[in-house]
C-alpha cells in the first residue's frame, strides 16, 4: 500500500535524458537528498541534471514519517564517548541547522507542505539514562530537557522523556514538488556506472565535472566499498483515522518501543524494526495492527507501508567525499531513520 504521502501527492512525471550531454554537476538520485543537494547548488549559480532511475521521490522520501528534527534517538551521549564532543557537537548543530534551513526556504519561497513546530520527544521507563541523554545533548548545545510528563495517552510505562524544542514535521512530496520545479531532472534514466567524469545511462552519456550519489545506497563498490560500511534496517508504519491526538513527535528509548505523530487528523503509528533479511517469521504489520486495536479500539487504517534505511556503525552519516582516488565525486548516504533532517545537512555540506 502506499503511504499517505503517496496518495495526497502526485509529483508530475518528467521526461528521460533525450541522449549524450555535459554538465557541471551530475546529482545520481531525485530523493529528498538528491533534490536538495541539486536546488542548493542551483541556487548557488553551478549548473546541475539529476539523474533518477525511476521518477521523483520514488525510493525512501515517499516512505518517510516526515519529522525534521536532531532528536535522533539517544544517540547524544554514545557519540561523545565514541567521537569526542567537538565532533558530536558538529553533528548536533548540523542538524539543528538543517532544521532552520527548512524553516528558512518554507517561509521565503512560501512552499504550502504543512510544515507545523512540534517538540519531539523520546520516552522511556527508566529515569537515570533519560536525564544523562538530555543533560549532554543541551551541553552540545541542542534546545534538550528531561520531563517527567508527557502528554501520550497510551498505556505503555513512561517514566519520562527527553523533550527537544522548536522541532518539526511537513508533508515530504509537497515540499519536494514546491523545489524540483526549476530543476532539470531526468526521470527513467539509470545510472548503470560512472568512470572518471563520464555516467553511462540507459538513455545516453552523460560527462560532469563534479558527480554526487545521492541513490540511497551507493552502488558503485570500488572505490568506496559502501557496502562493508553499511546495514540496512527496516521498520513500518500505520496511519489510523479516529485514534488520538498527540501533541508533539514520540519515539521509545528502548528496543521493540513504538513511534507516534500525527498528521492532520490522522495518527502515525511506527514499530517493528528490524535488520533487513531477519524478519523470516513477518507479522511487523499484525504486531501494529493489534496495538492499534488494543490502544484505539475505534480507530480505522487508512494507509500502511515500510521503510528501509542505511545505518552506519558509528550513526554517523557518509557526507563528503566519495573515495580519495575520485575527488570529483561525492556521496550522502548513511541517513540512519533521520533522512529528512540529514538530507539538508548534506546540501549544506555540499
Amino acid at each position: 500500500m502506499h503511504s499517505i504521502w503517496s496518495q495526497l501527492c502526485r509529483i508530475p512525471e518528467r521526461s528521460y535524458l533525450p541522449g549524450n550531454l555535459e554538465t557541471e554537476v551530475a546529482v545520481i538520485g531525485a530523493g529528498m537528498a538528491g533534490i536538495l543537494i541539486a536546488s542548493t547548488l542551483q541556487e548557488e549559480g553551478h549548473q546541475v541534471v539529476v539523474l533518477e532511475a525511476n521518477h521523483i521521490a520514488s525510493g525512501q522520501t515517499r516512505n518517510t514519517t516526515a519529522k525534521i528534527t536532531s532528536q535522533h534517538g539517544m544517540i547524544y551521549q554514545n557519540l561523545v564517548s565514541t567521537l569526542g564532543e567537538d565532533k558530536a557537537r558538529q553533528y548536533a548543530l548540523a542538524n539543528e541547522a538543517a532544521i532552520a534551513a527548512y524553516k528558512r526556504q518554507i517561509t521565503m519561497k512560501g512552499i504550502d507542505c504543512d510544515f507545523e513546530e512540534r517538540c519531539a520527544y523520546i520516552y522511556g521507563s527508566q529515569v537515570e539514562p533519560l536525564q544523562k541523554e538530555a543533560e549532554t545533548a543541551a551541553r552540545l548545545g541542542l534546545p534538550a530537557s528531561f520531563v517527567k510528563d508527557i502528554s501520550l495517552s497510551v498505556p505503555i510505562p513512561i517514566a519520562g522523556a527527553v523533550k527537544f524544542q522548536q522541532q518539526a514535521q511537513f508533508h515530504p512530496l509537497k515540499f519536494i514538488q514546491a523545489i524540483s520545479d526549476k530543476l532539470t531532472i531526468y526521470t527513467h534514466t539509470t545510472v548503470r556506472s560512472v568512470e572518471a567524469d563520464s555516467l553511462d545511462t540507459t538513455h545516453g552519456k552523460v560527462k560532469a565535472e563534479h558527480i554526487i550519489f545521492a541513490s540511497h545506497f551507493p552502488f558503485i563498490n570500488f572505490p568506496g566499498m559502501y557496502f562493508t560500511k553499511m546495514h540496512q534496517e527496516r521498520s513500518y508504519v500505520l496511519a489510523l483515522d479516529q485514534a488520538l491526538q498527540v501533541n508533539g513527535m514520540f519515539i521509545g528509548a528502548e528496543e521493540n518501543s513504538f513511534s507516534f505523530r500525527n498528521y492532520g487528523k490522522l495518527l502515525l503509528l511506527g514499530g517493528g524494526n528490524h535488520r533487513t533479511g531477519e524478519n523470516t517469521p513477518g507479522g511487523r504489520y499484525t504486531l501494529l495492527r493489534r496495538k492499534a486495536k488494543e490502544w484505539f479500539p475505534n480507530s480505522r487504517e487508512v494507509a500502511h507501508w515500510s521503510a528501509q534505511d542505511c545505518i552506519t556503525p558509528d550513526g554517523v552519516p557518509y557526507i563528503g567525499h566519495y573515495a580519495p582516488s575520485q575527488p570529483n565525486w561525492y556521496v550522502a548516504t548513511g541517513f540512519q531513520k533521520w533522512g529528512m533532517t540529514t538530507s539538508m545537512v548534506a546540501a549544506l555540506l555540499l
